[in-house]
């Protein structure tokens, strides 16, 4: 009969790492129940969007068109499993003139301006924590309809 010295009541790793894994999704899950009930980013919405670069990209009708093509390429990379793709393509000028957008937008329309600032903190938050490719893609998806409203209310033509 042999016996492994110091092996006796050892935990093995793929146990502890588990359970480090279990304890995050706990910790993050809780962070956005909270954040559901207490009204999540709704106070941050409550001004504008503050500009992401240095170099604010004008707001026009091509700019508006470029953001749809570009949204839909970012929402197709995600469907055929490109993560890495869509979010380059999305942080840069597509995400920058979501920025630039929504103070202009909440002059002329405070319900619509709030949503798109909502949904693009929320879809910034999906991205920071690992959400699902679906879920993203309906967000990227989301922002893509709320951008298309955008332009029509700020006078351009629907893209």
């Amino acid at each position: 009969m042999s016996r492994r010295i110091g092996t006796a009541g050892k935990v093995p790793d793929w146990v502890w790492g588990a359970g480090l894994g279990a304890l995050v999704v706990i910790f993050v899950g809780a962070f956005f129940i909270v954040r559901s009930a207490t009204g999540g980013d709704a106070s941050a919405c409550d001004s504008d969007l503050p500009p992401l670069t240095t170099d604010t990209p004008d707001v026009n009708a091509e700019a508006f068109a470029n953001e749809d093509a570009a949204l839909k390429r970012v929402v197709d990379m995600l469907s055929a499993g490109d993560r890495a793709g869509a979010e380059a393509a999305f942080f840069g000028p597509v995400h920058n003139l979501t920025h630039a957008v929504h103070p202009l937008v909440r002059e002329v329309d405070e319900d619509l301006g709030r949503e798109i600032c909502e949904v693009v903190l929320d879809l910034e938050n999906q991205l920071a924590v690992g959400a699902s490719d679906a879920s993203v893609a309906l967000n990227m998806d989301r922002v893509r309809g709320l951008l298309r409203d955008a332009a029509v209310a700020l006078g351009y033509p629907r893209p």
